[in-house]
C-alpha cells in the first residue's frame, strides 16, 4: 500500500512540472494602449502640462501627431505656444503610440534639431497616464487628465 501512494505522488509531481513548464512557456500578451486615451490634456503635481493633439504631422499620414508641453510656472501659458512660429521651439513635439511604447521627436527651435526619445507607459486610461523614459533611470512621470 505504501508503494501505491508513492507512485501516485510521482504522477502528481510529473503533472505539477508540466504545468509549471507550459506555463513558463506562454508569453502573456502585450499591452495595447488607445491612442484616444492619449489624447488630451495633462498635467502632472509639479504644474507641468502635455497636450496630446490629433492634429496629423504631416501630409503623408505617417503616423505622427503634433503635442506640446509647458510649465506654468515658468510663466508660460498654452497661449503662448502657438505665437509667432507655431509647431517649432522647445515645447513642441511630434508623437506616436505602438503598443507600450510611445515615441517623441522634440523639435528644436535652435538649428531646426529633431531629438527622438522613446517612453514606456505604465499606466494609460481615462484619468492617469505613468510612463518613464526607456533606459533613463526608470523614473515614473505621473499626469492627470484635465
Amino acid at each position: 500500500m505504501n508503494f501505491r501512494f508513492k507512485i501516485l505522488d510521482f504522477r502528481f509531481l510529473i503533472v505539477a512540472l508540466i504545468g509549471i513548464a507550459f506555463s513558463a512557456c506562454n508569453p502573456s500578451e502585450p499591452i495595447e494602449y488607445s491612442l484616444s486615451d492619449l489624447q488630451g490634456l495633462w498635467k502632472n503635481t509639479a504644474g507641468n502640462y502635455m497636450r496630446f493633439t490629433t492634429e496629423s504631422a504631416d501630409s503623408l499620414k505617417t503616423g505622427y501627431l503634433w503635442g506640446y508641453e509647458w510649465d506654468e510656472s515658468d510663466e508660460i501659458e498654452e497661449a503662448d505656444l502657438f505665437k509667432p512660429d507655431m509647431y517649432h521651439g522647445n515645447s513642441w513635439f511630434i508623437y506616436s503610440l505602438e503598443g507600450q511604447k510611445w515615441y517623441q521627436t522634440n523639435t528644436m527651435s535652435i538649428g531646426r534639431g529633431l531629438i527622438p526619445e522613446t517612453y514606456v507607459i505604465t499606466i494609460l486610461n481615462s484619468s492617469t497616464f505613468e510612463y518613464y523614459k526607456e533606459g533613463y533611470k526608470n523614473e515614473k512621470q505621473t499626469y492627470t487628465k484635465q
